[in-house]
């Protein structure tokens, strides 16, 4: 872990973030284990919804030209199929939620961040062949990718993608 180095894949801060228009049932936001195969969401009533790679908060949405991307990487990671639909916009948008790789944040008040990003982190031991991961810290979790992940997703061109670089600590305990 110590050689390698790690990206943070997030959504484009310059784009809006659809989370927050989204109404998730509440067996979705209980967890990935508790929702169903195929889930439709719809966008809250006067909310836009707007294309984008990746949905965040408060569940991690993946388009499916990432996902596509991400399983050359990972292909037998599992997920599970979202639709979000847009009534007013007489749109749909499909997404896939991940079941990607958890690490824990082994102590999150050492945490550094620039600019409200995160841009160090303790964690464990992250074994090499882990292409693509979750840190999971507090209530929330950031996506992490190893270098040759991200360089391969920045030169498909996805919309709204932004990677940055982050630096990952191994922990003692």
């Amino acid at each position: 872990m110590a050689n390698m180095k790690y990206f943070v894949l997030e959504h484009d801060r310059r784009s809006p973030a659809n989370g927050a228009n989204i109404n998730f049932p509440d067996r979705m936001l209980q967890g990935y284990s508790h929702a169903e195969e195929q889930e439709i969401v719809y966008a809250k009533q006067g909310s836009q919804i707007s294309p984008s790679s990746l949905i965040e908060h408060p569940i991690l949405l993946i388009s499916e030209p990432l996902r596509k991307a991400i399983t050359r990487f990972i292909p037998n990671v599992g997920y599970k199929s979202i639709v979000v639909m847009d009534l007013e916009q007489q749109s749909q948008f499909y997404y896939s939620w991940m079941d990607f790789l958890e690490i824990p944040c082994l102590m999150p008040e050492r945490m550094e961040a620039e600019n409200g990003r995160i841009s160090k982190m303790v964690v464990e031991d992250v074994s090499e062949d882990a292409a693509i991961f979750q840190i999971s810290y507090y209530r929330s979790r950031v996506l992490v990718a190893r270098i040759d992940v991200a360089e391969c997703l920045l030169r498909t061109g996805l919309y709204s993608l932004n990677v940055r670089p982050i630096q990952l600590t191994r922990g003692d305990g």
